[in-house]
């Protein structure tokens, strides 16, 4: 039988409490009275403990974590063992009836069994979750695999996680400067290791809402590792089960990993990665980042304002290169500003430990060589289709023509038709919300509903300090395509909310074709850009006018009024600004 794990009892009355020392793992045999972890408290330390005889299958939590009454934390499989008197357990709570685990010699052994699914799912990752409730919500059977846990890298690694720690920061940052909002505070402190907590918090909730979506839309379930038997059958194993299972259609969705560029000691285990950044328990006193794209520049701002002192080497000749320059400038002025040093247009030749264990990177910076010694290195170059994630070839798979993604129609199939590939193993562009519509786009196709997949209108979210939100042509990409095209820009300076917030920095612009007077692109660097950005997204998809998309009332006093500001000055003829 199968058990569900869940916290119904902590040190009087408390409702919350923190996770110590873990000391069994998923996959670990389990007898009456073993410690699975400890739980702390302002009041003290109890040990969760099993009252079974069988194996832990899954443990949704870290040490560190805060963990609340009624939270469910696991499950194991196996038999309960009686027992009387004060020692037996209240923690367990029997859940879904299963097939009792095989034992030999007290040891556990995989469960053979076999699924027959309409969509098998390789990746749970924000395409392939969607894609497998979207498949299910045309009523087919699916079952969905992920060697580690369900949100992929952006919920569990990514997107979300830094997203916290980015709100985090801001609060910070509001406390620092809260003098100019007439408050004043005493000394500022702050604790890493809380702020981690917090962002482990947060993601947790989001894995388990993910694999309660997935309990409601009777979605299989499979964690492991799958392997290809052949182009109809794949297999995975653990601890607890060996799965065989045959697909009528299949998506792979098994995502990205850090790219490590050739740069002599970049494979050290000494460089930090995303990952790595963002599980530090302590704040390094100085901190080099390589690559300033949007990685490298949202993590320089979180560890900025913790107080290390950040260095950030950028081959290109510009930070955000696919950005417009007076977007650029506007980040560059905030990073230096506020202490970041930037290095544009520099190549990192080498990374090597010194003997006292700082690091010393050597870069090349207009023919002269220099070198930045600091704590930690960290890589924020990028990251590449994981293709050693499936065999293609026993699945009949074929690579795009530079071999560095899956090839996809625009429906997401590969070169065997009922095999489909989404995110970023098609190295299309890499963003969740790419993912997450090719999922869509890839399920309908299954459930018999054409529609294609198409790239001309991507938003783009960047949480440094300040946002940048972007969609549709730049100015760089109007001039490659020899666009006639007209601008209009509004500064926040100039908006009420904006100077009321005292969150000037920035502006909104917008590109129009000259012709059609259609809006094609829009570019917000400031407060709740990111949030403002669909608004532009909207009037674009429409193919609004600048007249047209004018006359459309902004409510007062919003940051949002900035958007019809620009849209007037595209004519000269902006009311707040001259």
């Amino acid at each position: 039988m199968k058990y569900d794990l869940i916290i119904e009892k902590l040190s009087g009355h408390d409702t919350s409490g923190k996770v110590g020392k873990i000391n069994k793992r998923p996959g670990d045999s389990l007898n009456s009275g073993d410690i699975i972890f400890t739980i702390e408290s302002g009041k003290g330390t109890i040990k969760f403990t099993s009252q079974y005889k069988g194996i832990l299958g899954q443990l949704s939590i870290t040490e560190g974590d805060i963990i609340k009454k009624g939270q469910v934390v696991g499950n194991v499989e196996g038999e309960l063992i009686e027992e009387t008197g004060t020692a037996k357990p209240t923690q367990f709570k029997s859940g879904q009836e299963l097939k009792k685990t095989a034992y030999s010699f007290g040891l556990a052994k995989p469960t053979p069994k076999n699924y027959n699914v309409d969509v098998a799912i390789v990746g749970g990752g924000p395409g392939g979750y969607v894609a497998a409730i979207r498949a299910a919500q045309g009523g087919k059977k699916v079952l969905i695999i992920e060697e580690n846990r369900l949100g992929g890298t952006c919920l569990n690694y990514g997107c979300i996680p830094t997203k916290a720690l980015v709100s985090s920061i801001d609060v910070l940052e509001k406390i620092k400067h809260s003098e100019s909002f007439g408050i004043e505070v005493g000394e500022v402190k702050f604790s890493l290791e809380r702020i981690i907590n917090r962002k482990n918090e947060v993601v947790n909730t989001l894995v388990s809402g993910i694999e309660h979506l997935m309990n409601v839309h009777e979605i299989e379930y499979l964690n492991g590792k799958a392997e290809v038997m052949d182009s109809e059958t794949l297999n995975v194993k653990n601890k607890l089960i060996d799965a065989t299972i045959k697909f009528d259609k299949l998506i792979i969705a098994t995502g990205s990993k850090t790219s490590i560029p050739p740069i002599e000691g970049a494979d050290s285990e000494n460089i930090l990665t995303s990952k790595e950044l963002l599980e530090l328990t302590e704040v390094p006193s100085s901190l080099t980042i390589i690559g300033g794209g949007v990685i490298g520049m949202e993590f320089a701002f979180i560890y900025n304002a913790l107080g290390s002192k950040v260095n950030l080497v950028e081959f290109l000749p510009q930070i955000l290169n696919n950005m417009d320059e007076d977007v650029a400038s506007v980040i560059r002025a905030s990073a230096i500003e506020k202490g970041i040093n930037i290095l544009e247009g520099a190549k990192a030749s080498s990374i090597k430990a010194s003997l006292d264990g700082t690091m010393i990177v050597e870069i090349n910076e207009n023919n002269q060589t220099k070198y930045i010694i600091s704590e930690k290195v960290a890589m924020a170059v990028g990251r590449k289709a994981n293709l050693e994630a499936l065999d293609s070839e026993k699945l009949g798979v074929e690579l795009n023509e530079r071999r560095n993604g899956i090839k996809v129609d625009a429906n997401m199939r590969t070169s065997n038709l009922n095999i489909y590939a989404i995110g970023d193993i098609t190295n299309k562009i890499q963003l969740a919300h790419i993912a997450s519509h090719q999922g869509i786009m890839a399920a309908d196709h299954i459930n018999g509903i054409e529609n294609e997949m198409s790239y001309d209108l991507v938003p783009s979210a960047i949480f440094t300090i300040p946002e940048v939100g972007h969609v549709g042509l730049n100015e760089k990409d109007a001039c490659a395509q020899n666009l006639d095209y007209v601008t209009g820009k509004f500064p926040l300076m100039a908006n009420g909310k904006a100077q009321a917030m005292g969150e000037t920095e920035g502006f909104v612009k917008l590109i129009a074709n000259k012709d059609t007077r259609k809006i094609i692109g829009g570019t917000i660097v400031g407060v709740h850009a990111t949030d403002m950005l669909s608004t532009i997204s909207n009037i674009i998809a429409s193919e609004l006018t600048i007249d047209k998309a004018a006359h459309v009332i902004y409510a007062h006093p919003t940051t949002a009024e900035s958007i019809h500001e620009a849209l007037l000055s595209v004519d000269g003829r902006g009311i707040h600004f001259a």
